[in-house]
């Protein structure tokens, strides 16, 4: 319990911005995932800390209610910038200025006074970093993703050149940025001279009463999956960075491939480019007969996947974490991932799962055979990743995150009673 003074100087309202991501969208669509996930987990946990939370996005939909209850204590505001329609967020910096004015004036029209901005994502950063100085109050921001990595692993060119400037801009006018690993701060400090005391590191993390182990058989009965089958699984927005071209390859290149079926789960009905590119490349490599595109599975369905495969793949050619990563950890499934970004920080390679390198087929190959056809390895790896997994609750990243705002919100608030006199 705190006492009068001390909860004096905790913030009470936060204004959680997330312009394109909703966290009551579909998982696993072309443009939503980790992201969604996190700004919902987060904000439920926040309010059993006391704190008010409103995440405000886009209206996408005409039938979206204004405003949605997901939880006591957090609102989902959606604010009108632009057509009532899906818009990738490469396309979206234009209704930036919009979405700015419908934020203030949903504040003023309730005269709420908010005490932190949380935003996530460079476009939300953007909003963040104006709301903050028009309310005079702490910006936090959290990239999820940033320009810089995306080019690393894709090339350049594969972001919008106004991103990298925006990203470097919010860096430099945050008061305090979260980030997922000491690799995504390792990135953000290399963008922008700043004292490394301004980010903090706060792993992700996974809901240990959903996701857990179950019998193969009992799961595969329920999926209607054959018993003997050798299953991989992939779960990921089909996007290029995720590498699940690099996946198929590796699935080729097995010689015996007899029960081997490979189950991407993710995308849209609506075929992207990336996953018609991966449709024609399945057909180019005779693959039919052992890859399934399942599409967008709701989240709380994700645990019958995990326990009726013998094996996850991240193939990525960057991730800042790696929520799948520690899904398939709880279910006390074996992983084999790319060695890239902050998926370095969750696996100790040989122990709870395998580091392969970025884009070498014959590696991952090799490894997959290894993993499918050493059952006393797989088991080994797969228990060692359950216990690893109790490390990371959701509990304990809010309260960090919690953490994060009482320290900046005090001492912001000191600097402003001393400039008073």
């Amino acid at each position: 319990m705190f006492t009068n003074n001390e909860a004096n100087q905790l913030p009470k309202k936060i204004a959680m911005v997330s312009m394109h991501a909703s966290p009551l969208a579909q998982l696993g669509g072309d443009k939503s995932g980790g992201m969604n996930l996190y700004i919902k987990e987060i904000a439920q946990r926040l309010s059993k800390l006391g704190l008010q939370v409103d995440i405000f996005t886009r209206y996408e939909f005409k039938d979206s209610s204004e405003i949605i209850e997901i939880g006591p204590g957090v609102r989902l505001v959606h604010i009108k910038a632009g057509p009532n329609k899906k818009i990738l967020p490469s396309k979206l910096n234009k209704h930036v200025p919009a979405f700015i004015e419908g934020v203030k004036s949903f504040a003023i029209f309730e005269n709420n006074k908010y005490d932190i901005i949380h935003s996530h994502y460079w476009l939300s950063g953007l909003i963040g970093a104006s709301l903050s100085k028009a309310w005079n109050i702490n910006h936090v921001v959290m990239f999820h993703t940033l320009a810089l990595a995306k080019e690393i692993a894709l090339g350049k060119n594969s972001t919008p050149p106004i991103r990298m400037k925006a990203e470097k801009k919010i860096i430099q006018s945050a008061n305090k940025i979260i980030c997922s690993s000491y690799h995504e701060k390792e990135l953000i400090c290399s963008l922008s001279e700043i004292p490394e005391r301004k980010v903090e590191v706060i792993p992700l993390a996974v809901d240990n009463n959903i996701f857990k182990p179950n019998d193969l058989v009992v799961s595969r009965k329920k999926l209607g999956i054959e018993i003997d089958s050798k299953v991989i699984l992939n779960v990921s927005r089909l996007d290029p960075v995720k590498g699940i071209d690099v996946l198929i390859k590796a699935i080729a290149k097995i010689k015996n491939k007899k029960g081997i079926e490979l189950k991407i789960i993710g995308g849209e009905i609506k075929a992207s480019q990336y996953k018609i590119y991966l449709q024609e490349l399945v057909k180019k490599l005779n693959l039919t007969n052992h890859v399934q595109f399942l599409g967008s599975i709701a989240h709380g369905d994700l645990v019958k996947y995990y326990n009726a495969s013998n094996l996850v793949v991240v193939p990525s050619r960057y991730e800042s974490f790696g929520l799948v990563a520690l899904e398939a950890f709880a279910s006390g499934r074996p992983i084999i991932a790319s060695n890239v970004g902050g998926l370095s920080s969750i696996i100790n390679n040989g122990s709870n799962g395998f580091l392969v390198e970025s884009e070498n087929i014959d590696e991952l190959s090799l490894k997959i055979e290894e993993v499918l056809n050493n059952i006393n390895l797989s088991s080994k790896i797969g228990f060692q990743a359950y216990l690893d997994a109790k490390n990371y609750s959701w509990d304990h990243t809010a309260h960090s995150v919690f953490q994060v705002y009482r320290d900046s919100y005090k001492y912001f608030n000191n600097i402003k009673h001393a400039a008073s006199y």
